[in-house]
């Protein structure tokens, strides 16, 4: 276990690589952005735009993938107030729901002036999946993501549009196997995001393949066949996470911490619209030895708010501690006792990283910053 030399990400992320200076990939690639000619992808952008810039007379011109949260609320206003789109979005509710989150979606639609077109999981589903792939995939979200990179695309064409719009590319902006830098979004599948393990879901029975159908992403023949330009306006817009908080707060976006302090995270206003998902973002944890500090404080390094040194004792401090609204939430929802949700917490421990105590509590083997210690 190494990390990277300016940020605070481990090797131990999927798919992530490191440069000979001992840097990571996101962090060469955030600092790419201040050697990119920016105003020679905006005409690129503009010459994007123009082409379906009032295509379809009063009907809407293009679609934003939204979830309510601050990069949703800064996409929409680059797109409808700086490029002057006619854009519908498209989002994918939740089940538990925090009400900034709804808030924040609602939002979206009065300031900005937009219909949204969203989808409501299948409650049914949606429980039997949270607990089957916290089960055999510690990804919990599992569905809920799949649905997320599957509805808009397909609404889109169903509303016969071909711009698409999502916003950052996780893989190139944060660390993954398919870093390149592109504006197509077509291959985002591809990100490992959504695992494509679809038979394992039938093979009890509990799951036909048709309740499954709505969360599977239109094969590239589809997308081509229809003529659909799905794209990353963080290819076009120089991307910052904390830029985008402070852009979207002047359009009304709120954070969470009037309603709810999470106890595992070091700010209050990333992934806010629902408590339980931040789920998902814990297992990285006992999996890969990082969670949801580790990847906020490495943005702000690579962005000059902090420092590393600043940062390790709050990544020590808080990518530790499991939100108990968090565990009293999910297992209300999928039915099952804390005790059986302890033991499966155990088998996504990763044993080269932690060690277990006779009384069963986890113990670091690793230092953040360092790496192991033997």
């Amino acid at each position: 276990m190494k990390y990277c030399k300016k940020c605070l990400m481990p090797d131990t992320r999927p798919g992530i690589t490191f440069h000979e200076d001992g840097m990571c990939a996101p962090c060469h690639n955030y600092e790419k952005q201040k050697t990119t000619d920016w105003n020679k992808r905006l005409e690129e952008f503009e010459k994007l735009c123009s082409k379906y810039r009032g295509k379809y007379g009063n009907y809407y011109d293009c679609a934003i993938a939204v979830s309510g949260g601050k990069d949703s609320t800064f996409q929409v206003y680059y797109i409808k107030e700086v490029m002057k789109m006619n854009p519908v979005l498209l989002a994918v509710g939740n089940i538990d729901w925090t009400e900034t989150g709804r808030k924040n979606l609602a939002n979206l639609s009065d300031t900005f002036s937009c219909d949204i077109i969203s989808i409501t999981p299948n409650h049914n589903i949606t429980r039997i999946m949270a607990k089957k792939a916290f089960i055999e995939l510690g990804s919990p979200t599992w569905y809920a993501d799949a649905l997320i990179y599957a509805y808009p695309y397909r609404m889109a064409m169903k509303l016969g549009l071909h711009l698409l719009f999502y916003g950052e590319n996780v893989n190139y902006q944060y660390g993954g196997k398919y870093d390149e830098e592109t504006p197509s979004a077509k291959l985002q599948p591809l990100n490992d995001v959504v695992k494509p393990v679809w038979d394992l879901w039938l093979k009890d029975g509990d799951i036909t393949e048709k309740e499954l159908e709505s969360a599977k992403q239109p094969t590239l023949d589809e997308c081509d066949k229809h003529g659909l330009e799905p794209v990353y306006l963080s290819y076009y817009v120089p991307w910052d996470t904390h830029h985008n908080y402070e852009v979207a707060k002047r359009w009304g976006f709120r954070h969470l911490g009037h309603e709810y302090i999470r106890e595992g995270t070091i700010e209050q206003y990333n992934q806010i619209d629902s408590i339980s998902y931040l789920l998902n973002q814990y297992l990285k944890y006992p999996k890969f030895g990082h969670a949801s500090a580790t990847e906020m404080a490495s943005r702000w390094i690579r962005a000059g708010l902090k420092t590393r040194e600043e940062m390790i004792p709050y990544v020590k401090q808080y990518d530790r501690n499991l939100d108990q609204g968090i565990v009293d939430r999910f297992t209300e929802f999928i039915n099952m006792k804390p005790r059986e949700f302890w033991s499966i917490m155990d088998k996504w421990y990763n044993k080269e990283l932690f060690t277990q105590d006779k009384d069963g509590v986890w113990h670091e083997r690793y230092e953040v910053g360092v790496g192991i210690v033997k």
